[in-house]
């Protein structure tokens, strides 16, 4: 899966990655919406947890949606 194919059906994956990452607002989803960087920004954010360990969290939602 790749972030054009992401943001081509963006309503269905917002709603994954509001179940996925509960904590994120819907201003965080709009601004995850241009990019990968930015969802990875938001989740380190929101989490409160290192850059490195968000990118592998949202490289391994991405592969899980085939």
């Amino acid at each position: 899966m790749n972030w054009e194919s992401i943001k081509a059906d963006w309503e269905r994956y917002s709603s994954h990655m509001q179940d996925r990452w509960g904590r994120l607002t819907d201003e965080d989803l709009s601004l995850a919406q241009t990019g990968r960087n930015a969802l990875v920004g938001c989740v380190q954010s929101r989490y409160g947890i290192e850059r490195d360990l968000a990118e592998r969290h949202v490289d391994h939602w991405i592969t899980s949606l085939g």
